[in-house]
């Protein structure tokens, strides 16, 4: 487990709301500078095996955007690194999905193996920075409606979330409408602009559901994307030490723990929260958005 769910996982078990998200904000700096170490060291150590200093990962949140992180970090040398102001943008605002990239991230990453998870949005500004970085990456997103089941459970378990006063002792059903009424938008914004600004000579884009139904399949691509090296035995070697069974400590997919960040791994868990009620609200909400992904073939559903 990484520094940094370890914290997390102490700071939720420990402090109180207030307290946890004070202690959130406190840590950012240590935990950036600690990266920076690490990110510094791989460089020194692997810089000349690979041609692609930095792996971009931008996904929608809980889409998977973790499962790539620990794919892509078992290549020796890479290390997360999350810049301060991405944390502080979160706690300001409640979410990172509308963040813009500065101007200077990409140099500020000089002599280091970055791996960079990001909620950040597809707009122009960011496809642009990318762009004038020359970095490639990777772009996820998932069923909304299992986004927003997801997240339900995610922050009722995390005290430090900016929403979090939000969902607190709120039922699923409450705290599904909510979502819908609060996120749901954005995050069909956050889709759609990946699409229309990324450059696909230097991008891939994955759904959730792809990496269920192929995760070495998905991982070739990504290591032929940031030209990462590896044979076929090392790549599937990859894929099995960060499957879902793996990462949760043994459970299948499907088999639940609420306060687990791995609380589930499955498509389609939304079929077991939604009501009638809450049908009708994410039709009227994403019901087009849904066809034109291809989750579905009309509004029956």
């Amino acid at each position: 487990m990484s520094l940094t769910r370890t914290l997390e996982n102490l700071t939720r078990r420990c402090l109180p709301p207030a307290g946890a998200r004070l202690a959130k904000r406190l840590a950012v700096g240590t935990r950036a500078r600690l990266q920076a170490r690490a990110c510094r060291e791989g460089f020194r150590v692997y810089g000349d095996r690979y041609p692609q200093k930095v792996l971009f990962v931008a996904g929608l949140p809980k889409s998977g955007t973790t499962w790539v992180e620990k794919m892509l970090s078992s290549f020796p040398g890479f290390h997360e690194m999350l810049i301060p102001e991405v944390a502080a943008h979160e706690l300001a605002t409640g979410g990172s999905h509308d963040f813009e990239l500065p101007e200077d991230m990409f140099s500020r990453f000089k002599d280091m193996l970055v791996l960079t998870k990001m909620h950040c949005h597809g707009s122009v500004h960011n496809a642009e920075v990318l762009r004038r970085a020359g970095v490639r990456y990777v772009v996820l997103f998932r069923d909304l409606r299992d986004v927003a089941v997801s997240n339900y459970f995610y922050v009722c378990n995390t005290p430090w979330h900016p929403e979090y006063p939000l969902y607190q002792g709120r039922s699923v059903e409450e705290g599904l409408t909510t979502f819908a009424e609060r996120t749901l938008p954005g995050y069909v914004a956050w889709v759609r602009g990946w699409q229309a600004n990324r450059e696909p000579e230097r991008s891939l884009v994955f759904r959730y559901e792809d990496l269920l139904e192929d995760d070495l399949g998905c991982l070739r691509q990504m290591a032929a994307l940031f030209e990462l090296p590896g044979d076929d035995e090392e790549l599937r070697q990859i894929a099995e030490r960060n499957s879902f069974k793996a990462m949760s400590g043994g459970r299948e997919r499907g088999q639940e723990s609420g306060s687990s960040f791995q609380r589930k791994g499955e498509a389609g868990d939304w079929k077991n929260h939604f009501t009638p009620e809450l049908r009708d609200i994410y039709k009227r909400e994403i019901g087009a958005f849904l066809v034109e992904q291809g989750y579905e073939q009309d509004d029956n559903w």
